[in-house]
């Protein structure tokens, strides 16, 4: 059995995973997740200097953590953060703390997802999947167990938190992919929701209807308006559930999953307890 630690450097949060690996099953040994909001140093397409050394500061206390767990194998993904104009000075910062640093397009981080997503899921063969993160947006179609198309688009949780909760961007982006991907332009009654924001909305609804892993979309409408209205019952919840950081980003996110569902004329979302980084662990592993 080999031990991996994986930071996940996004555009909301920098997490750290410790996975033990025996024979392709994967346990959780430590989840440390560190809310940094990179995408809010990001201006004009350039990352400023103290998102830089925000990052490189917490990678270097997971670096730390590392050591003393005795952990030598030891891998980075940067997703949506480094699709900027200085991304060659992002990374060079990030490999000082030891890790060994992949900057991730949009279509490899949507391709990572599906693969963890398959740990949740491994007899969902044929279907459609999402992940709504920070920055990004990703949709991946699958058939056979095989992706046929991934694509990624720049907007995600954080970003629609400074546009207006009903704007129309969520569905613009999601229309343009179908239009731009064969085999998104398809309907689907169940689709599978990766990712943090997806795992948010999964704890909300374990606690307010019952199921966490299977979300009836019609119960996810109901959510967003009680949160939206700020009813008691509701508000208790998700602060029992979601962590602090991602409070102020959970309606925008919600929005955008009830756009794609709409779109996809979606009834039931199932939620996977794995995806990107799973998926690029054992891509790790394969190159060793």
């Amino acid at each position: 059995m080999n031990r991996y630690g994986i930071a996940d450097v996004g555009s909301n949060t920098v997490v750290l995973i410790v996975y033990e690996v025996n024979a392709d099953q994967l346990k959780q040994l430590k989840y440390i997740s560190t809310p940094v909001h990179l995408i809010n140093y990001v201006k004009d397409g350039q990352m400023s200097h103290e998102g830089i050394e925000k990052a490189l500061a917490v990678l270097k206390q997971y670096a730390a953590i590392l050591d003393e767990m005795n952990i030598s194998y030891r891998f980075a993904d940067i997703t949506e953060p480094c699709r900027i104009h200085n991304a060659e000075e992002l990374i060079e910062a990030l490999e000082q703390s030891g890790f060994e640093i992949h900057p991730l397009t949009g279509e490899q981080e949507a391709l990572y997802d599906f693969e963890g997503a398959k740990f949740s899921y491994p007899d969902v063969h044929e279907g459609i999947a999402f992940d709504v993160g920070g920055g990004s947006t990703e949709l991946i179609s699958f058939k056979d167990d095989k992706a046929v198309e991934a694509m990624s688009f720049h907007l995600g949780c954080v970003r629609l938190a400074h546009l207006p909760l009903d704007t129309q961007e969520c569905r613009k982006e999601i229309l343009k992919a179908r239009s731009g991907y064969p085999s998104l332009d398809t309907d689907a009654k169940t689709i599978i929701g990766i990712g943090g924001t997806a795992r948010a909305l999964g704890l909300v609804c374990e606690k307010a209807y019952g199921n966490r892993h299977h979300i009836r979309v019609d119960d996810l409408k109901d959510a967003f308006v009680r949160i939206r209205d700020k009813e008691p019952i509701m508000t208790q919840i998700v602060s029992q559930t979601v962590e602090p950081s991602r409070i102020p980003v959970l309606l925008p996110g919600m929005h955008m999953i009830l756009e794609i569902c709409d779109v996809f004329n979606t009834e039931e979302i199932m939620i996977s307890d794995t995806g990107i980084r799973e998926g690029f662990l054992m891509a790790c592993i394969a190159h060793l």
